[in-house]
């Protein structure tokens, strides 16, 4: 049996971190001795690991202490694997210090490029944006392995950052449709739902600036002029204040409603006559994905991610420009057109088919015996 081991951060409520625990938790324990390591031992995601894969997480705080607490880690376990999910840097210099034998992987759902100008990140300097751009083409030069979650992410890494495409992987986010069925029978809000009518809009994401929240908003103070829909947004954030603020700027108090974190999305999504996603940028999408899962049609911004979910005109529309009238335009096109929606629907419903969990980690089995072998 081979030895696989997920590093983290932590299990905080990202997508990233569902998607580790995911396909961690649907490896064939049979063939995989599974351990998950966190730099910090908290998160949402935390009751979601199955007794069946180990948990270890380090006891410091500073960088320099997760490196050297991980190496000795990897050092008295001995895996064959290592996989990091974020703090790819960290996860490498504590894997080819142990000198074990190891082989290393990163998984990246974002474009790099897209990431140095997130302004969610707050460089201090010109300079360190600058170190951390080359620390990062240095390390994607000497991974093992890369699994991208969409074309347009190893595109970027290839185009961008030199890396060979030969060690670059593309495995999408899964669904795990058994989940998302079992909740979204689960009732809202009791004051979401007194607020609910038709049409309803659902959004869901980190309140963040990646996320462009504001030019939904913008979008539905168009919208409203034409077809009185109400927009759901699940989510939280540090924008959350700047949001609430726009929301009263453009009179639409009861009718854009921040439903906080949901644990459980689905039971909104699925009860959406729309959901949309109007991001700067996504490596891949999972909440767009869960929503076809749903049944539901999408409306989202081009970018890499949703241009590999969604078959424009088919199971959702793709909206090229990132203004608050295409986006306005878009949903109008869809809430007004019911057979339209009933159509997309059903074709979202399926192509979701092509994510499903047990698809996916199959994929992932498959690749990690490779590297392995």
């Amino acid at each position: 049996m081979k030895k696989v081991c997920f590093v983290l951060p932590s299990l905080a409520a990202g997508g990233a971190e569902r998607v580790a625990v995911q396909v961690l938790s649907a490896l064939d324990a049979r063939r995989w001795d599974r351990t998950m390591y966190l730099f910090r031992h908290e998160g949402a995601f935390l009751a979601n690991v199955p007794a069946s894969v180990r948990l270890a997480s380090a006891s410091g705080r500073s960088r320099a202490g997760h490196v050297l607490e991980l190496r000795r880690f990897i050092r008295d376990t001995r895996p064959d694997l290592v996989v990091s999910f974020l703090s790819y840097l960290t996860v490498l210099t504590a894997v080819r210090t142990a000198a074990v034998g190891a082989r290393v992987v990163f998984v990246l759902g974002t474009p790099i490029t897209a990431f140095l100008e997130d302004a969610d990140y707050h460089w201090r300097r010109p300079i360190d944006r600058w170190v951390f751009a080359r620390l990062t083409r240095v390390g994607c030069r000497l991974v093992d392995a890369i699994a991208a979650t969409s074309g347009g992410v190893s595109d970027d890494l290839v185009r961008h950052f030199g890396v060979r495409g030969s060690v670059i992987r593309i495995v999408h986010n899964p669904i795990d449709f058994e989940e998302v069925s079992h909740s979204v029978a689960e009732p809202i809000d009791p004051a979401d739902q007194a607020a609910w009518g038709r049409p309803a809009i659902v959004a869901a994401g980190r309140l963040a600036d990646a996320k462009n929240f504001p030019l939904l908003i913008e979008a539905m103070a168009l919208l409203r002029r034409r077809v009185p829909a109400t927009l759901f947004i699940l989510g939280q954030g540090d924008e959350e204040l700047r949001l609430r603020q726009l929301i009263d700027a453009r009179g639409l108090n009861g009718i854009v409603r921040l439903c906080g974190f949901q644990r459980n999305p689905w039971k909104y999504i699925a009860r959406a006559d729309v959901f949309v996603l109007t991001s700067h940028y996504e490596g891949f999408g999972n909440v767009l994905a869960e929503a076809m899962a749903c049944g539901v049609p999408v409306v989202a911004t081009s970018s890499p991610g949703p241009l590999e979910i969604v078959r424009n005109e088919v199971d959702g529309l793709i909206v090229g420009e990132h203004t608050a009238a295409a986006v306005a335009t878009a949903l109008e096109v869809v809430l007004t057109d019911h057979q339209r929606r009933a159509s997309m629907a059903v074709a979202a419903r399926e192509a979701a088919q092509r994510f499903a969990l047990p698809a996916i980690a199959g994929q992932y089995d498959s690749w990690f015996s490779e590297l392995v072998a």
